[in-house]
Order: C-alpha cells, then sequence, then structure tokens
C-alpha cells in the first residue's frame, strides 16, 4: 500500500450477510465497486478530465478474502490505490478493513483493471494524459495477492 492511500467509508447493508452470518464473498465485490465509483468520481471531479474520461469497463478482478467479516454498524473502511497505469487502462488495489487506524483488520486484499472505453466504437480508448496525471496522484504498489505469478508485473 502506498504512504498515502485513499480512503472510503462504506457502509454495510443487512442483506450482504448470508446463511453463515457473514459478509457474503459476492457482496465483497459490490463493496468494492462503491468504493471505486465514490473515489474515481472524486478524483476526477475537479479536473477537465472529469468532462472528458471516457466510461470505464472492469475487465478483471481478483481478492483474497483474509478473514470473515462480520455484519457491523460502522462502516468498513477501503484503502485505494493505483498499481499500474497503461495505453488505455489500469489497476486499481483495495484493503478492506475495519478502520483507518494502523492496527486495523485487514478483511480482504483486491485489484481490478479498469479499461477506459469507447462505448459507440465498441473499443478501449487511450487514456489521456489528464487522466494518467490524476491516477498517478494516487500510485503505489502492486498489492500482494497470494495466486499471483511471481512475474506478474
Amino acid at each position: 500500500m502506498p504512504t498515502r492511500p485513499y480512503y472510503v467509508d462504506v457502509p454495510l447493508r443487512w442483506s450482504d450477510m448470508d446463511a453463515l452470518r457473514h459478509v457474503n464473498n459476492v457482496q465483497f465485490l459490490r463493496l468494492l465497486e462503491e468504493a471505486r465509483v465514490h473515489g474515481l468520481r472524486e478524483w476526477f471531479e475537479s479536473t477537465a478530465a472529469d468532462r472528458h474520461r471516457p466510461p470505464m469497463l472492469i475487465a478483471r478482478a481478483e481478492i483474497d478474502y483474509v478473514r470473515q467479516l462480520h455484519y457491523r454498524e460502522e462502516p468498513i473502511v477501503i484503502a485505494m490505490w493505483v498499481p499500474a497505469i497503461s495505453g488505455a487502462s489500469f489497476d486499481l488495489a483495495y484493503e478492506v478493513l475495519s478502520s483507518r487506524e494502523p492496527d486495523a483488520e485487514l478483511y480482504a486484499v483486491a485489484e481490478t483493471t479498469q479499461v477506459a472505453f469507447d462505448m459507440e466504437t465498441q473499443r478501449p480508448k487511450r487514456l489521456s494524459d489528464a487522466d494518467r496525471e490524476v491516477l498517478e496522484r494516487y500510485a503505489g504498489e502492486s498489492p500482494h495477492l497470494k495466486r499471483r505469478p511471481k512475474d506478474h508485473l
């Protein structure tokens, strides 16, 4: 994680819980989505890139579940940063945490790849220099995911 990740507080819903009385694995992706939507909107809202940023599609999602997350009234915290930027895509890394404190419990580590996409042509679209500038403010290392090949970059 970078020294200054972007944090998003995400409330849990009662319906996130499953028959085992913990937050269902599928719901973790929804929690990441909420953090991502909030984060990207805030990152780009005050820049010219906001008006020109193409729609983003998720091309990949990878998640390691570290411990059970039981329903609680207080929001969970998702730390988010950008470990990689390429021609038409970028990766977002996440940690799902109990709080913003240094000793917070870690529930999951994840990474998604977003692709800038032209909906008319149905093709990827290169990220603009303005997009890259915004994303580089949140740069950090790739998260440690258990099954990732050692030569992955």
